[in-house]
């Protein structure tokens, strides 16, 4: 099996030799009745190597480089594009031309979530493929667990993708694209033989269960050494997906969510806990090259809810911002001041005024970084009741729960005035519209109209519409979550824009998926032989992915743009 030389890049950083055999791997036979067919894997050779490729795998889940200490990988896996399509962060500047909007497609970045994929899929499966025979039996359902985590979200960008194929390190063509539908059922069985194995931890030998301790206590970075927190990560994953089916495939989501809830979800974040002295990335990417900025979607609805959470974010203006004729329109540091995402975007030089609009704040440097946060799963929980009433608790109170777990995730008590204030609102501020202070043909009005606290006599449609308003304010800044409930629910209501991006677009549209590359005649071919019929449709930025379906019980208003 052949890999492109670009995609191991990082298994030379792992000292030890990789050891290669034939046969299945580990955990790999996702569907009872398919084999994966025999073919030279790569595996872990040794305990040592095993334990490094965990923690590689761990690290590659939001590109957090620990060599180079540079947020380069996770400029282009998270924020360039869809940090921007999740209505958090905006693009300053078009980056030497290959930018000139949001949505405008350019391979090289549009293709990075892809390779970062791959950098994560070399390092967990051959722990997988070897866990069994190296006494790691656990450490490789752990594995599993990331990989089924970020091959959820490489389906989410881009849609169908080589499942089979990219599981036996096949990434040459010819590949054979799977359709969603196949993938999810694969996520589902691969994250409850994971559960399973994780599960029967606690049966096993006490010298076996000292073992794999001590490795999490070296090597684990996400899950705090913790059995138990790993399988409530699966289980939390496995409400994800229920969710994201909830428009195409109704019944089944309700039953797989009711079974993820009973399983138990996770009761504190999954994140980065290790201190390596590297600041949060994105605030990097913000402070240090002025190449990201809040968005005026994020700033309006926060400044519509009076959000108390805004200025320990983000700063005020960074500099003064002047019109076309260099009259000062806002002195610096006057407000919280976004960008709309969709406008033509110009290089990053002294004319542009968007580079002094408002960046993270100092105190945002030190935020950890988040793979899923416990204020996600309540406000998951809390759809997930308010849909088909499989909640532990009413959806009035897990919505609650949540609220004041965004504010704990920030330090701030649930008991202080500030939470107080803001859960008590009963209605938006709607006198408050959007200024653009450079350029008043981006000025807009603003969307947002409902309030905060929660009202038991609203109709079902505006009690989903908070719960993803408030699921949007607490999972920021993971914009691919937040892009997500976008196109599955149309909630929060973020500005429209006229970015047609690749041109399949019409002005006012979302974008729904970024396309494959086809720049490669053999990546064309097979694009065309299998991957347009497993996605539907064409390989445009229009095109609706399997679960991105109007929503049959009216709850959502994803049709809306």
């Amino acid at each position: 099996m052949k890999m492109k030389s670009i995609n191991i890049l990082l298994l030379s950083a792992i000292a030890l030799p990789l050891a290669f055999s034939c046969g299945d791997s580990l955990l790999d036979d996702l569907n009872a009745n398919t084999e994966v067919a025999e073919g030279d894997l790569m595996v872990a050779a040794n305990y040592e190597q095993a334990a490094g490729m965990f923690l590689t795998a761990q690290k590659k889940l939001r590109a957090i480089d620990p060599d180079t200490k540079q947020p380069h990988q996770y400029q282009v896996q998270c924020n360039i594009h869809i940090d921007n399509y999740a209505g958090y962060m905006s693009s300053t500047q078009n980056f030497g031309g290959n930018l000139p909007t949001a949505y405008a497609y350019f391979k090289d970045y549009c293709e990075s979530p892809k390779s970062i994929f791959f950098e994560m899929a070399q390092a967990a499966l051959p722990v997988m493929r070897s866990a069994d025979a190296l006494g790691l039996k656990e450490v490789g359902a752990m594995c599993n667990i990331m990989y089924c985590y970020s091959a959820l979200e490489l389906s989410d960008i881009y849609g169908p993708f080589p499942w089979w194929d990219y599981k036996q390190d096949k990434q040459e063509s010819p590949l054979t694209y799977t359709p969603m539908p196949e993938i999810y059922d694969s996520l589902f069985y691969n994250l409850r033989s994971a559960k399973a194995v994780l599960d029967n931890f606690r049966n096993t030998p006490a010298e076996h269960q000292d073992s794999i301790n001590t490795l999490l206590q070296d090597y684990d970075d996400i899950c705090g050494a913790d059995v138990e927190q790993w399988i409530k990560f699966s289980n939390t994953i496995r409400l994800r997906m229920a969710l994201r089916m909830s428009n195409v495939d109704p019944d089944r989501a309700r039953t797989e969510a009711q079974s993820a809830i009973k399983d138990g979800l996770i009761e504190r974040s999954v994140e980065y806990t290790g201190d390596d002295g590297r600041p949060n990335p994105l605030w990097a990417i913000s402070e240090n090259w002025d190449d990201t900025r809040l968005n005026a979607s994020m700033e309006n609805i926060m400044k519509r809810l009076n959000f108390p959470l805004m200025t320990v974010w983000f700063n005020t203006n960074m500099g003064d911002i002047s019109d076309s004729e260099g009259n000062v329109q806002l002195p610096a540091n006057s407000d919280v001041v976004g960008m709309r995402t969709g406008i033509s975007l110009t290089p990053r030089d002294a004319a542009n005024q968007y580079v002094n609009f408002s960046g993270l704040s100092g105190s945002f440097a030190n935020k950890s970084v988040a793979i899923l946060k416990r204020s996600e799963a309540i406000f998951m929980e809390a759809e997930a009741d308010l849909r088909w009433e499989v909640g532990t608790l009413l959806a009035s109170r897990l919505y609650q729960n949540g609220i004041q777990a965004m504010f704990e995730e920030n330090n701030v008590a649930s008991t202080s005035a500030e939470y107080n204030d803001y859960y008590n609102q009963e209605a938006a501020d709607t006198s408050i519209d959007y200024v653009d202070y450079s350029d008043h043909n981006n000025d807009i009005a603003g969307e947002l109209t409902i309030g905060v606290k929660w009202d038991n006599s609203d109709p079902d449609n505006v009690k989903l519409e908070k719960i993803i308003t408030q699921k949007w304010l607490a999972n920021f800044p993971q914009g691919l979550e937040a892009w997500n409930d976008l196109r599955r629910t149309g909630y929060p209501r973020i500005f429209m824009n006229d970015d047609i991006g690749d041109g399949s677009l019409d002005s006012g549209a979302l974008i729904r998926r970024i396309p494959w590359d086809a720049s490669d005649s053999s990546i064309a071919e097979d694009i065309n032989t299998t991957g347009l019929e497993a996605l539907g449709g064409p390989n445009l930025e229009r095109t609706y992915l399997w679960w991105d379906v109007e929503d049959p019980s009216g709850l959502g208003d994803n049709r809306r743009f």
